[in-house]
């Protein structure tokens, strides 16, 4: 989740800016491991009450403990957790932003669309090919956004909200049944945007054909990050990767459990030899 925080530290003049970040519940990294945390809490204190009061009854079982907590400290940095981490975090973020970099906007081929096909005219084709461009966007982010999805569950509300007529309804429709709903339909709407610009040449409303490949080029590169953004959605990291961070993350911790144990040794014994 991307949350928005910068407008609380646009100036660092003020004690604690910073700090107030960490009081940021959503999206924060309080609100990811709370409950993980809890768990590792209460089994640290549960072991540690263990050996306290139950292993210390056993000189032998309280002694095999403490050196079985001294071995395992010996290993821990033994685990490449920072290498681990370190990769698969830089994988993440590079995916996140480039994601972020690949959202299509519309300024372009709007202001070109403005400046290529003026006049009231080709008022009607503008809007047109700008509601058709912004179809193929909110088509696509349907499949990769739950918010989008809840808001546009079904094709009818997109109708209602004014983006598609019933025609084009049953265009997208009739593609869903023969693709049976297995591949993406975005770049449809960006099909019939490219045959209104096309007809718009013909008619001799685009003055050159530089112009004509230019609006061309602009409804190309929605199409293209449209089709990057569904691309990291069906693709993601490969699982061996996730499962290999999870199963190292959660052995390093288990390992702490013990290898961070405050012991105390016994260092004198009444009854043992020497004592006395």
């Amino acid at each position: 989740m991307t949350v928005t925080y910068i407008q609380d530290v646009h100036t660092a003049g003020r004690v604690g800016t910073f700090m107030r970040l960490l009081a940021k519940w959503k999206g924060g990294v309080a609100k990811g491991i709370w409950s993980d945390l809890l768990i590792y809490l209460a089994s640290y204190a549960t072991i540690s009450l263990v050996y306290r009061f139950l292993f210390s009854l056993d000189e032998d079982i309280k002694a095999g403990f403490e050196k079985f907590c001294v071995f395992t400290g010996k290993y821990t940095d033994y685990i490449p957790l920072g290498f681990i981490l370190g990769f698969y975090v830089t994988q993440v973020v590079n995916r996140w932003w480039t994601q972020v970099m690949t959202i299509p906007w519309l300024d372009s081929l709007c202001m070109n669309l403005a400046a290529y096909m003026p006049g009231n005219k080709m008022k009607k084709t503008r809007r047109l090919v700008t509601r058709w461009a912004m179809l193929a966007n909110i088509l696509t982010l349907r499949k990769i956004s739950c918010s989008v999805f809840k808001r546009f569950p079904t094709y009818e509300y997109l109708v209602e909200t004014g983006l598609m007529t019933e025609r084009e309804l049953k265009k997208l429709e009739k593609l869903d049944k023969l693709t049976e709903g297995l591949h993406a339909t975005s770049w449809y709407p960006i099909q019939w945007a490219q045959a209104a610009i096309r007809k718009a040449r013909e008619e001799g409303s685009i003055s050159s054909d530089l112009l004509f490949q230019e609006l061309q080029e602009n409804l190309k590169a929605i199409s293209s990050g449209n089709g990057t953004l569904l691309m990291y959605a069906w693709v993601n990291i490969p699982l061996v990767y996730t499962q290999l961070v999870t199963i190292v993350v959660h052995v390093y911790f288990l390992v702490t459990l013990l290898s961070r144990q405050y012991l105390t040794p016994t260092r004198y014994l009444p009854d043992g030899p020497g004592g006395g």
